[in-house]
């Protein structure tokens, strides 16, 4: 299997040089990552301006620009036919709306574009408590057939020492406070989260409960069901 590996932390992330080695194991890996932190980009390109690439080894690059460039790069112009795209591991939780900002994701949903499966792996900061626990979920995913050019997989690992076991899983609601500290006329972010009462099927019940969440996310966010109710409630 050829495996595309990329991330939105930069191709000197330790954890993103820890999992291919992870890779290994399932077949050929080839990294093409952001030059420098790409966090909170999503599903941005590079439309207008070119960008540099570099080559820091055998099959392994970086390119000045997003992770969804480092996708449409890798698939398009590396003269290989890859089987899967493999994008982290991100320093952070991907879970409830924050797969909407996520570069992580992003490069998942630029895979998706071109029929390519691909899974985005993410963790809180105990890496090496969890690496152990990364061959356990892709081997889950390879056992039960759950790898699709229809749809990319958000796994994300607790934040606890040990796993309990691995749950496919929603995506949960959640309700954050977002607010602006002005100092001196620097702004600052920041933000309150705020975990309603969560089913126990949900992404964020999972990781807090010890279990590895793997949530099915499709490309885009139309919904058909969305679409009929309003064209019969309508008359459209």
């Amino acid at each position: 299997m050829e495996i595309l590996l990329v991330n939105d932390d930069g191709y000197k992330s330790e954890a993103l040089n820890k999992l291919k080695e992870i890779l290994k194991q399932f077949g050929n890996v080839t990294i093409v990552a952001p030059n420098d932190a790409m966090s909170g980009k999503s599903i941005a390109l590079t439309i207008y301006e070119p960008f540099e690439l570099l080559c820091h080894g055998d099959n392994v690059y970086s390119i000045k620009g997003t992770p969804a460039d480092c996708v449409s790069f890798g698939l398009t112009s590396l003269n290989k036919k890859f089987d899967l795209v493999v994008s982290g591991i991100n320093y952070g939780w991907n879970l409830t709306y924050d797969t909407m900002h996520s570069g992580t994701c992003g490069a998942c949903i630029e895979s998706l574009m071109y029929d390519t499966p691909a899974i985005a792996l993410s963790m809180e900061r105990n890496h090496d408590d969890m690496y152990k626990y990364v061959s356990l979920a892709l081997n889950y995913i390879f056992d039960n057939e759950l790898i699709s050019n229809k749809y990319f997989l958000n796994v994300n690992f607790p934040s606890g020492h040990e796993v309990r076991g691995i749950k496919f899983t929603k995506l949960a609601k959640r309700k954050d406070k977002r607010y602006y500290e002005n100092i001196n006329n620097i702004i600052y972010p920041k933000r309150i989260i705020n975990e309603e009462e969560l089913n126990n099927d949900s992404d964020v019940y999972a990781v807090n409960n010890g279990y590895i969440s793997i949530c099915p996310m499709k490309e885009n966010v139309f919904n058909e069901h969305v679409y009929v109710d309003i064209k019969k409630e309508k008359n459209l």
